[in-house]
């Protein structure tokens, strides 16, 4: 009796399959390795000593942010302040201040200085572009492309996930004829690499799932940044239009008072996290932008704050719309950043099992290949067509 044909969605899959995986089998092999790296970013800057650290204790007083905007203006007099930012769990004592051209509104040529927030003084000024965990960030976030390398990631994720999900599919049958997870031996090295195949793709499989989908997610980013440039902001920027600007190098009210207006508006259990100064891509010619971050749930999410910056008046108080807070929780669900070590190495045994399945795929592809050719070669010979 003949054996039933495989179905036409069958053979689709399989196709799909086959295609989606040779298309991103380098692309997917440099972020598999580059993403091994990023996993123990902290760890490795802390090594190389590219993390700032405060000289003064980090649980001494601090001082007025405004102190350290002052020593960095003071010292970079060609630039101007356009955020600061704080992270105690990362950096703790230390303030990030963002400083640019004094006539650029963008952040593309911006740059990092650290202050100690205990006595206001520079302890540094480290480029993380210049650290190898800034360089494979920068190849794996954007293949050194901009923001066009990300729409690049985000295609190669959606092959990977096609791939995936077709691959479930051409396992299906294959689970019902042999077993699930089974290894068969003395059958020959390919098939021992197919049943390899199939089954660490078995294991892999929700975790790659989860790793190219919020990837995929990240790949539009800075789209996503951009629509809410022009939607969020719109109505704030046409209200600003209508008011008299403000000194962006100093403004009338300072950085700590419009972080204090931002605290007694948001809700309990919110905090600062970071504050926009005015004349940035990301606020007006008349307001600080302040983002707040919650706790427990809400920890990787944000609200953003508009402080009028001659007034200090609350001028908006609203949360991220959707697509950005899906942008915001996918980035520590695709670095498996949000459980300390144990979840790191988690997510580094899993890149590891899943470089070997993709190069094993290429593998077997190509070992099928030169069977077919070696088949089709010998037919010729039997037929005595010359070579």
């Amino acid at each position: 009796m003949n054996a039933k044909a495989p179905s036409r969605w069958l053979r689709l899959n399989v196709w799909l399959h086959r295609w989606a995986s040779l298309v991103a089998t380098v692309p997917f092999l440099i972020l598999c390795l580059t993403g091994t790296v990023l996993v123990f970013h902290e760890e490795i800057d802390h090594a190389l000593g590219h993390v700032p650290v405060a000289a003064s204790d980090a649980a001494a007083p601090a001082r007025p942010l405004d102190e350290s905007v002052a020593r960095v203006l003071e010292a970079y007099p060609d630039e101007r302040v356009g955020s600061v930012s704080v992270d105690p769990d990362h950096h703790p004592g230390v303030l990030l201040v963002v400083t640019m051209p004094g006539d650029e509104p963008g952040f593309a040529n911006a740059e990092l200085r650290f202050t100690d927030i205990a006595t206001g003084a520079l302890i540094g000024d480290p480029d993380p572009g210049t650290t190898l965990t800034g360089f494979l960030l920068e190849l794996h976030a954007q293949w050194f492309l901009g923001p066009v390398g990300e729409l690049v990631g985000a295609l190669i994720a959606l092959l990977v996930l096609l791939s995936l999900l077709s691959g479930l599919v051409v396992y299906a049958p294959y689970v019902r004829r042999v077993a699930l997870g089974i290894v068969r031996r003395g059958r020959g090295a390919r098939v021992t690499q197919i049943d390899l195949h199939n089954l660490i793709g078995a294991v892999v499989l929700g975790w790659a799932l989860v790793v190219t989908a919020t990837g995929f997610l990240l790949g539009f980013s800075t789209l996503a940044t951009g629509l809410w440039q022009a939607s969020g902001l719109a109505e704030l920027r046409a209200q600003a239009a209508t008011l008299a600007p403000v000194d962006t190098r100093r403004p009338p009210v300072d950085v700590d008072r419009a972080l204090a207006a931002a605290r007694a508006s948001a809700d309990p259990g919110w905090d600062v996290v970071t504050a926009i100064f005015p004349g940035t891509e990301f606020s007006t010619s008349r307001h600080y932008t302040v983002l707040l971050a919650g706790q427990g749930l809400d920890e990787r999410l944000f609200r953003v704050a508009a402080i009028d910056a001659e007034t200090g008046a609350v001028t908006a108080s609203v949360g991220m719309p959707a697509y950005i807070k899906a942008i915001t929780l996918a980035e520590p669900l695709h670095f498996g950043d949000y459980g300390g070590l144990p979840l790191k190495l988690l997510w580094t045994a899993c890149t590891w099992l899943t470089l070997f399945i993709t190069a094993n795929g290429a593998w077997l592809w190509w070992d099928h290949r030169r069977r077919r050719r070696r088949v089709a070669a010998r037919a010729r010979v039997d037929a005595g067509v010359p070579a």
